[in-house]
């Protein structure tokens, strides 16, 4: 008798995005000795950007969330999981209603962000949705927070989920062998990666980068809806010339590991990934002071610098010039805690205990 322990993890698409990039990443990496990890994608196949190989995957082909609620339902009665993992909030309501109708099923929900600065930025809430989100988290059996921030705030807007909640840190996806020398480099190499929204911050920063007196050259990569309002506040800035875009790349540890410094300016973060690969390449950082995992990551003159204003990330950044901080210290300072095999088995006791509770 097969005693794995099934587990469909459901995501909206397998496209570039943080929730996707981990929660995909985790079912790839699962003991498959004592787990049957099983993908349920509502979104298309030819969108996919994350490597799945090794795992049962299915596409419902559907461009929203909604048209592929019959389509959930009906593979959760084919596969008969015992536990159903769902990221993202409005894909956790609608999955895990159907718990009333499942009921040997645990249902897991990976929250993805900090509810106070998701509000103010993305305030599209209805009154059937507000409900709807209540009565989710009533039904969900466990939550896993990524950070310790995210978890407060949760138990502060729902008391009764404080029982419900695991801390798990996101784990270093990728390592990157090669490491470029800053001192091999002409003039520093800047970098930010991240969606282009207000809530991240990228202006901010380029108010910072135009107190500097030295040459540099900043890439940015990601997409988003305020490209065009970054742009024009580059040029009002004068540092059009200095920026260099990048959409989407598969190669972000390369970029990462051959800048001076990664530059985080969000006003609030889940679980910086990119923040903490940048750790791991051995290139530190300097990030606004925010609610979410920032602060578990850096570490004050270890692997970089938080800061709480432009002024002071101009002086970090101009501080990292004439002092930098060793590359194999940044590395050492995530490895351990952050490791795939740290991160992964918290993963794997935890489903465990869920079962076995």
């Amino acid at each position: 008798m097969d005693k794995t322990i099934k587990i469909v993890f459901i995501l909206p698409s397998l496209k570039a995005g943080g929730a996707e990039r981990v929660v995909s990443f985790i079912a790839q990496h699962l003991d498959k000795t004592k787990f049957k990890p099983i993908l349920l994608i509502v979104g298309f196949e030819k969108d996919a950007v994350f490597s799945v190989d090794g795992v049962e995957t299915h596409f419902l082909n559907k461009t929203r969330v909604l048209d592929g609620v019959k389509g959930i339902f009906s593979k959760l009665k084919a596969l008969q999981p015992q536990i159903v993992m769902t990221s993202i909030a409005h894909l956790t309501a609608v999955t895990v209603i159907q718990s009333v109708y499942f009921r040997k099923i645990k249902f897991v929900a990976r929250e993805a962000n900090i509810k106070k600065v998701t509000r103010q930025y993305h305030d599209n809430a209805t009154p059937f949705g507000n409900v709807l989100y209540t009565w989710s988290y009533k039904l969900l059996d466990l939550i896993i927070c990524q950070s310790k921030d995210m978890a407060d705030e949760l138990i502060e807007l729902r008391p009764k989920t404080k029982n419900k909640i695991q801390i798990i840190n996101n784990p270093i996806t990728k390592t990157y062998a090669e490491r470029i020398s800053v001192k091999q480099q002409e003039k520093p190499q800047y970098i930010t990666v991240g969606r282009l929204h207000d809530e991240k911050g990228h202006c901010r920063i380029l108010e910072a980068l135009s107190l500097l007196d030295h040459d540099f050259n900043y890439t940015i990569i990601g997409e988003g809806p305020h490209k065009a309002a970054i742009v024009n506040k580059a040029k009002a800035l004068n540092l059009s010339d200095k920026i260099i875009w990048i959409d989407y790349t598969s190669e972000v540890q390369k970029h990462l590991a051959h800048s001076s410094v990664f530059i985080q300016g969000s006003y609030a973060e889940g679980f910086p990934n990119a923040l903490l690969e940048s750790c791991a390449v051995g290139t530190p950082v300097v990030a606004y002071d925010c609610l979410g995992g920032t602060s578990e990551i850096v570490k004050q003159g270890v692997n970089g610098y938080l800061v709480a204003s432009e002024e002071e990330l101009k002086v970090k950044l101009i501080e990292l010039l004439t002092h930098p901080i060793d590359q194999q210290q940044i590395i050492n300072s995530v490895m351990k805690k952050f490791s795939k095999k740290y991160i992964i088995n918290q993963y794997e006791q935890t489903f465990i205990n869920l079962i076995n509770n």
